[in-house]
């Protein structure tokens, strides 16, 4: 396994932790002025996307 690898794999267990984690302040915290649930939602999309070029781009290396 490749540097490249390694690193993307992390990324991606990165991004889905980071998700799971806004996924849970919309369950149980109340939201601010600039951080609301609308805004928590938004990134967990944004999260998950970047999470899925990654692996995206990890399964193409893999081909190789």
């Amino acid at each position: 396994m490749s540097k490249r690898e390694k690193r993307l794999i992390k990324q991606v267990e990165g991004l889905r932790k980071q998700a799971e984690k806004h996924r849970e302040k919309i369950e149980t915290e109340k939201g601010r002025k600039d951080t609301t649930r609308d805004y928590w939602k938004a990134e967990i999309e944004e999260y998950e996307k970047q999470a899925d070029e990654r692996e995206e781009i990890l399964e193409k290396l893999r081909k190789k």
